[in-house]
């Protein structure tokens, strides 16, 4: 359910002046003047989209207006492909029940919902689908619901190849336990590890597998603290060649920067 309109947005110019009516209808005047500027140039693009989400929410939930505001606009203006997906799935995620059902088959609504929005940039990463796993487990283990949730979302939303391959092996319980390796009281990262362990099995690491375990680290969300720790791990204990081993470093310290 939308938020309530707070006392402070009424307050800030009276409430004749924040709001705007059009048929009727009250919608948030200041929103809606954004989106007609991003609109100007014949479309709202994605990372307009998500501005408007931002400004809308303005660390105080999204409104009953603002809400209607925001699907005004996608009625009355043209959105990108992507950039309608957004909203739409942001818009629509307020919980109704702890279950959805589609097709007469019953889904775990929360899981559902965050796996959308996940998607909702074109695709879900590695790192989002090992969280979305994480949150099905929720320390207790998976449901038959949420595995069933997990089953259709990689049959009907768009995943990166390797997060793809990564909850469909963990689903098919061929993927370690746990997302960490302890090593002499440190924790690592388990997949990260293996990944290194297996790019190191012909002895020698080379700059084309350096650059694959960068990109798998970083996965196009940025690099962890632990992921980090990993790959320095793996610098000490495996065996590189000069320009591997000078790429990762180099990588290492830009984010010590």
């Amino acid at each position: 359910m939308a938020a309530e309109e707070p006392d402070a947005k009424k307050a800030k110019t009276g409430e004749e002046g924040y709001y705007k009516v059009i048929d009727g209808v009250k919608y948030d005047r200041e929103l809606l003047e954004s989106i007609e500027k991003f609109a100007a140039d014949g479309q709202v693009g994605y990372p307009e989209a998500k501005k408007l989400w931002a400004e809308a929410q303005d660390g105080q939930g999204v409104t009953d207006v603002e809400k209607a505001t925001l699907e005004y606009a996608m009625k009355t203006y043209k959105f990108t492909e992507k950039a309608a997906k957004f909203l739409t799935v942001f818009l629509s995620s307020g919980k109704k029940s702890f279950y959805k059902v589609i097709d007469g088959v019953k889904y775990d609504r929360a899981l559902l919902e965050e796996a959308q929005r996940s998607e909702a940039d074109g695709q879900i990463s590695w790192r989002e689908a090992k969280a979305l796993f994480e949150d099905a487990k929720d320390g207790c283990g998976l449901t038959g619901t949420e595995k069933t949730t997990l089953e259709y979302v990689l049959k009907n939303l768009k995943f990166t190849d390797k997060a793809r391959t990564f909850l469909e092996s963990q689903l098919a319980g061929n993927a370690p336990k746990s997302y960490y390796k302890t090593v002499d009281g440190v924790k690592y990262d388990h997949l990260l590890l293996a990944e290194i362990e297996d790019s190191a099995k012909d002895g020698l690491v080379s700059e084309a597998e350096a650059k694959r375990l960068w990109d798998a680290a970083s996965d196009g969300k940025g690099v962890t603290a632990i992921e980090q720790q990993t790959l320095k791990y793996a610098l000490a204990q495996a065996k590189f060649t000069d320009p591997a081993k000078a790429f990762l470093e180099e990588k290492l310290a830009s984010l010590a920067n």
